[in-house]
């Protein structure tokens, strides 16, 4: 069961996918025919236009709305460029178990207005389907074009939630109440008082998401601890430090999976596709691309046996580049390959997993091999008769 994290770009005036490679490249192509000037005030039909057709061209999806079972409201934390970032995560589920995690700046227009028509709706809507999406209003304001970036939430039968009136009314009442003492002293630097003004904002709305968030909890329908799947893993850090966690599952016959890793620029887990075949290094290989570009190659090979050690499955991952004759090379990103083992749901299955048969029979290693690493038990021995330690009294 899959899991994809989408969010909403003002541009594009649709939901994307995070983290995608493709939409990032398709997104910077847009920006350079829009222009950075237009494309830093936001949303046109004009930009609009354009971001979606540079999508199309390369055959990425952007969608309109996400429709799913509303499974859980949560707030989470990204650290991009050491700077903290709060975020508002909306889970939904469709009828195959798999999942859409939304994710907004907390800070955002549209974070907040969905914030409010959440509210309402878990009492009556939560684990129900659901329909978010949104739209951009344009509205003039002293002679200039600006966008609202409104959210709309619709139950399965197509009705619009009323937001609750009340979280917007008492965001203001925030605002006032951290700028008026600035007014009052005379302050009259319109930045700083905006800046007071969106802090102030986000603090409410990050209450208000963290108070659903508990309320999804007390219904039993939080993914705070997401349900694992049985698959092969394994985790190797690179030399920045970053983690980079493989799992493996067979598919139709063939050895499939993903690499995720944490982007150190936005602070999101990425996660990509992975299709081994056999390789330049014998084994198989897949390579997996990152949102930046980055192209890591995840090999699998046969670990060589010894007198007191079967044989065991092992991942190296690599990246590519050049050496000064401008011959490719292929750098390891970690000290040593690493051990691939069954996770506790797969062990549960056993030899008789698929995953279990399939590395048997392409890399003749043995499920023994693959079973999760348990400590060796510490066995303590009672101490020989006379040589006890006298008790102190």
């Amino acid at each position: 069961m899959a899991t994809r994290m989408m969010e909403r770009n003002n541009i594009v005036d649709g939901f994307v996918r995070v983290g995608d490679a493709e939409t990032r490249m398709a997104l910077n192509e847009a920006r350079k025919q829009v222009g950075e000037d237009a494309w830093k005030h936001g949303a046109s039909p004009e930009a609009k236009e354009v971001a979606r057709a540079a999508l199309k061209a390369r055959g990425v999806r952007y969608e309109d709305h996400l429709t799913g079972k509303l499974v859980d409201v949560a707030v989470a934390q990204t650290h991009p460029n050491g700077e903290t970032r709060n975020k508002l995560r909306v889970t939904l589920e469709d009828v195959h178990g798999d999942k859409t995690l939304l994710s907004a700046d907390l800070n955002s227009e549209f974070a907040q207005r969905l914030l409010a028509k959440l509210d309402p709706a878990i009492p009556d809507h939560a684990g129900k389907e659901v329909t978010i999406g949104g739209f951009a209003s344009m509205v003039e304001r002293d002679g200039k074009t600006y966008a609202n970036h409104v959210a709309t939430l619709k139950g399965a039968d197509g009705t619009e939630i009323t937001a609750n009136p009340e979280h917007n009314a008492k965001a203001v009442e925030r605002v006032k109440a951290i700028q008026q003492p600035m007014l009052d002293a005379g302050m009259t630097d319109r930045k700083v008082l905006n800046q007071l003004a969106d802090s102030a904002r986000e603090k409410y709305f990050l209450e208000l998401a963290e108070d659903l968030s508990g309320r999804m909890k007390s219904l039993g329908l939080s993914s705070e601890a997401p349900q694992k799947y049985p698959a092969l893993e394994m985790g190797a850090k690179d030399r920045d430090g970053v983690w980079h966690n493989l799992s493996l599952h067979e598919k139709d016959g063939e050895l499939v999976g993903t690499l995720q890793r944490r982007n150190r620029e936005t602070g999101e887990y990425e996660k990509a596709p992975l299709q081994f075949q056999p390789g330049e290094l014998g084994g198989m290989q897949a390579e997996a691309c990152f949102a930046d570009g980055k192209r890591i190659l995840v090999a699998l090979s046969r670990s060589e046996p010894s007198e007191h050690r079967d044989a065991f499955l092992q991942a190296q991952l690599y990246v590519r580049g050049q050496d000064r004759e401008g011959r490719e090379t292929l750098e390891p990103i970690h000290d040593r390959p690493r051990q691939v083992r069954m996770n506790e749901p797969l062990a549960a299955i056993g030899a008789n997993s698929r995953e279990a048969r399939l590395i048997q029979e392409r890399f003749d290693v043995g499920a023994k091999a693959l079973e999760p690493y348990k400590a060796p038990e510490v066995v303590r021995r009672a101490p020989e008769p006379g040589k006890q330690k006298e008790m102190v009294r």
